[in-house]
């Protein structure tokens, strides 16, 4: 009886629950912002070397981050509300 008053709470593993499955929405988040970093990226060296205008990779970076940000977002939100 003693022995069992002594003992630490026992932890337990936060369930993480979602709209949508969040392992999955964490994956295709990944793959999204991965995909949108390498076309920047691509995009960054051809306007290094101009073989294109630099006008395309502002635009391409900006769409990167709003990207970014949105997927973050969603895969907070899908965590926190579902």
């Amino acid at each position: 009886m003693n022995n069992e008053i002594n003992k630490p709470p026992a932890k337990t593993k936060r369930e993480v629950k979602g709209v949508v499955e969040p392992h999955l929405v964490r994956i295709i988040s990944f793959v999204i912002i991965t995909f949108s970093l390498a076309a920047c990226t691509v995009l960054c060296i051809l306007a290094i070397w101009q073989f294109t205008e630099s006008d395309a990779v502002w635009r391409a970076v900006a769409t990167f981050i709003v990207v970014s940000v949105a997927t973050g977002i969603f895969t907070f939100v899908n965590e926190k509300l579902g």
